[in-house]
């Protein structure tokens, strides 16, 4: 059988092509943006850069939910009536044949679906597959190979996608007010979690944050096995002597009142503890002891663009965040914050027009940690352009005292030169956002290298 992706180069897609080829598949892409296509010629995977037209040979077109129906492969495919699917009812398909392990929530997701691959990859006895939206550290590409039946899968609640799959295990880290341009409200959003949830069968485990309100109220009513992680509330997980340092968290991981192991890994943060919880509680579940869960934790290396360290010296450190959520933006700085305590230096690049306009005051918030901040123009992803909504929302939005410490660009040149212009030794950098703000920190990392070389 012969598959053909649209989209073959997006963090979603990329995975996918990968483990059809590895199930035996003939494989072939397409995509606008070359950037990842290194990774999938390494799985012997050779795409196309830009769309054309599908061949007759091809057995079934995925494609991902940026591909319209004008697009020249998808009319062409729909034409000579090949089958087409969309990327989540492909995952669909994938967990129906599979131990499903599904990590949702608002926030969180491609973190602690790579604490999970990280630790049961390399547990023997499981060897997990993994799908990740996000590039692992560990593997410099989405995908774990696993020769297992479990399959770790990260559930998008963008456009309902999730709903596609069928989960043997689940994971709910978070519910949080994203994505209202689908939703309308909370209420809409807990709503469709719920109704995840109830795929769920006798022999599943649920994993649920306890700490968070939204999560409490939507797993309620649910009458299988479910166990809860949490540090405010009395939970059946939990953490204590929480520790922080060189970015880094150790702390004391708690089962039903007493203490199983002491876990030490990368990253730092309240969130990250929380991500950590949720993947020792389910890996506990599957019978693993505390001593073992401290020594597959180890092998937690982190993911690009969240939190990654991409270059230090005695001078600078300059830091690739993804964070595009309020609460994210928030999170990661206060995490941030407890490593380092010189000037914070941040520049962010808000993501969609109708985030950007529905989280105007709560960006204005956010940023209260670093010691300046740089806003960039929107990245408008799938959006058509919105004239009623621009960076400045965010800075009309803030208190006089944010203010002062922000500008707001047009442009990445102009951010770049008043950048440049700015640092100074024991500075942190931080980019922040879902777009293209890396670029800037890349450019500046290249300064740097130069500087020291010379």
């Amino acid at each position: 059988m012969k598959i053909h992706f649209i989209g073959i180069g997006g963090a979603g897609m990329l995975p996918l092509a990968i483990h059809s080829k590895l199930k035996g598949f003939k494989v072939t892409g397409s995509d606008l943006n070359p950037e990842n296509f290194h990774i999938l010629r390494n799985e012997g995977i050779y795409p196309e850069k830009g769309h054309g037209q599908v061949e007759n040979d091809v057995d079934l077109v995925v494609y991902s939910s940026a591909v319209k129906e004008d697009n020249s492969e998808f009319v062409s495919a729909k034409k000579n009536n090949i089958p087409l699917l969309k990327r989540a009812e492909f995952l669909g398909l994938i967990t129906k044949e599979s131990h499903a392990v599904l990590v949702s929530g608002s926030h969180g997701k491609s973190t602690t679906s790579t604490m999970l691959a990280d630790m049961l990859n390399n547990y023997p006895e499981i060897n997990a597959t993994a799908l990740i939206g996000a590039e692992t550290v560990s593997m410099n590409s989405n995908y774990y190979k696993g020769t297992g039946d479990h399959i770790i899968l990260e559930a998008d609640e963008y456009d309902r996608s999730f709903l596609k799959m069928y989960p043997q295990d689940l994971i709910i880290l978070n519910i949080d007010d994203d994505h209202m341009d689908i939703y309308g409200d909370i209420d809409g959003l807990k709503s469709c979690f719920g109704e995840l949830i109830s795929k769920l069968n006798g022999r599943s485990i649920m994993v649920y944050n306890g700490d968070d309100e939204a999560t409490i109220q939507t797993v309620g009513s649910y009458e299988g096995k479910k166990v809860s992680f949490g540090i405010k509330n009395r939970c059946d997980y939990g953490a204590s002597n929480i520790r922080f340092m060189d970015f880094h968290t150790e702390f004391d991981l708690i089962k039903k009142g007493q203490i199983i192991a002491k876990l030490k890994y990368f990253y730092s943060g309240m969130l990250n503890v929380y991500n950590m919880l949720a993947s020792a509680a389910l890996i506990s579940e599957y019978g693993i002891e505390g001593e073992k869960i401290a020594e597959l934790a180890l092998y937690f290396k982190g993911v690009k663009r969240r939190q990654e360290i991409i270059y230090t010296d005695d001078d600078y450190t300059l830091i690739d965040d993804y964070g595009h959520h309020p609460s994210e933006v928030k999170n990661s700085l206060e995490n941030l914050r407890l490593n380092h305590a010189g000037r914070m230096i941040v520049l962010f690049q808000p993501h969609l027009y109708s985030r950007t306009k529905y989280h105007s005051k709560a960006f204005a918030g956010s940023f209260h940690d670093a010691d300046i901040v740089f806003i960039s123009h929107i990245y408008p992803a799938r959006e058509k352009f919105d004239p009623s909504v621009s960076s400045k929302n965010i800075y009309l939005d803030m208190n006089e005292e944010e203010r002062k410490k922000t500008t707001v660009f047009d442009n990445f040149e102009d951010l770049y030169l008043v950048l440049e212009r700015e640092i100074r030794p024991g500075d942190l950098v931080v980019s922040m956002g879902a777009g293209e703000i890396n670029k800037i920190l890349y450019r500046l990392k290249k300064e740097l290298v130069k500087n020291e070389n010379n």
